[in-house]
């Protein structure tokens, strides 16, 4: 990973979480519910960059997400880092240059975190909401940030290519 690279990433996942922060929960009234775009994000990092390196801006960017969201400590931190996990797994298969590919990967990704986040609730850990609920809520998730998922791979792609990376 270079340098220009790195800061391309670094600087959409910020306009990302601002976003996912500031933005979308206003509009959560509207579309029903709020797309995880760093979900998104998540799972750029672990097909481009599956490194320690990756894993750690993954886990900052959970921690992140957990600080300015309210939610539980380590709750977002937990399903990004497992989104990431999945995602480098499955870097070696996945093209990662093109939406159509991460579309579906980002789904599967978020399915996988709304599983994952289900269970902690289930066992008690994250809230007392019903874990089906919280399910529910996930796979809406996971479906707005696959739409939403061409878009920051344009954010990121334009980032990097103004910063000299392609």
């Amino acid at each position: 990973m270079t340098i220009q690279s790195a800061l391309a990433t670094a600087g959409t996942a910020v306009a990302v979480l601002l976003v996912q922060t500031t933005v979308l929960p206003s509009l959560r009234p509207v579309i029903g519910v709020t797309p995880n775009l760093l979900l998104v994000v998540a799972v750029y990092i672990g097909l481009r960059h599956p490194s320690a390196l990756g894993a750690c801006s993954v886990f900052v960017l959970g921690y992140c997400l957990d600080t300015f969201a309210g939610t539980t400590l380590g709750f977002h931190t937990f399903g990004l880092v497992l989104v990431f996990a999945a995602a480098s797994l499955a870097s070696s298969t996945v093209r990662n240059d093109s939406g159509g590919p991460l579309v579906v990967v980002v789904f599967a990704a978020g399915c996988l975190e709304a599983v994952a986040a289900a269970g902690l609730f289930a066992f008690g850990i994250g809230g007392s909401a019903p874990w089906y609920d919280v399910l529910r809520f996930g796979l809406g998730q996971a479906a707005g940030a696959a739409l939403c998922a061409p878009l920051v791979l344009w954010l990121v792609t334009r980032a990097e290519r103004v910063l000299d990376v392609v």
